[in-house]
């Protein structure tokens, strides 16, 4: 079976999807990924696999493609920050896989707010509980925190300040590198229920 390559499309801008991703791309038969992964790629004319919910279903197609023929999983950011990394590697040795980095949303955030993220503690809200998360955003320290529809920043601001912290500044960093890139500041107190879900939010240490 030839290596499948996994490789990061970057945070949403075309113009932040590396050479090497392009050339992967265009070296290979079949293109995997969702749709916000694929499209930069449509022009390629790459026959392409759609990425769903059945990731089982994924495996046996993987397999299957790779015995003949070359492929490449396309993911947003990089594939081993809360991407589909971990899960391809629990069906795939590491030498079943060739691994490209792409730049991840966190990245695009700090280099927005023009702040180092060395010491940050990173944390996803995707599929947890609240009892899961509350102990390390009230934690000490810098954040960046992966929202979603379910654990909007305006939930999360409501969970942190009902638990007895204080009130921080954040900033919300929604769609980076894309044509409608927003980033707002506010503060935990201040943050409404208007926001969308979908953002790097970003806690900050005072």
């Amino acid at each position: 079976m030839a290596k499948i390559v996994v490789a990061g499309a970057g945070p949403g801008g075309e113009e932040f999807i590396l050479p090497v991703v392009w050339r992967k791309a265009a070296e290979a038969d079949v293109l995997v990924g969702g749709e916000r992964a694929l499209a930069p790629f449509r022009g390629l004319g790459k026959e392409t696999l759609a990425v769903t919910a059945d990731l089982s279903l994924l495996v046996s197609q993987l397999h299957r493609l790779a015995k003949e023929r070359k492929v490449v999983v396309l993911v947003s950011g990089d594939p081993g920050f809360y991407s589909l990394l971990s899960f391809l590697r629990r069906h795939f040795s590491a030498e079943e896989l060739e691994v490209i980095p792409g730049i991840s949303s966190l990245q695009a955030a700090f280099a927005r707010l023009a702040e180092p993220w060395h010491a940050v503690a990173l944390l996803s809200a995707h599929g947890r509980d609240a009892n899961e998360i509350l102990p390390a955003l009230l934690a000490g320290g810098k954040k960046a925190v992966l929202t979603d529809r379910c654990w909007t920043p305006h939930r999360l601001a409501s969970l942190m300040l009902g638990a007895g912290s204080k009130d921080r500044r954040v900033s919300l960093c929604y769609r980076l590198t894309g044509p409608d890139e927003q980033i707002t500041h506010t503060t935990l107190a201040t943050l409404n229920n208007t926001v969308e879900g979908d953002c790097i939010m970003v806690i900050h240490d005072e």
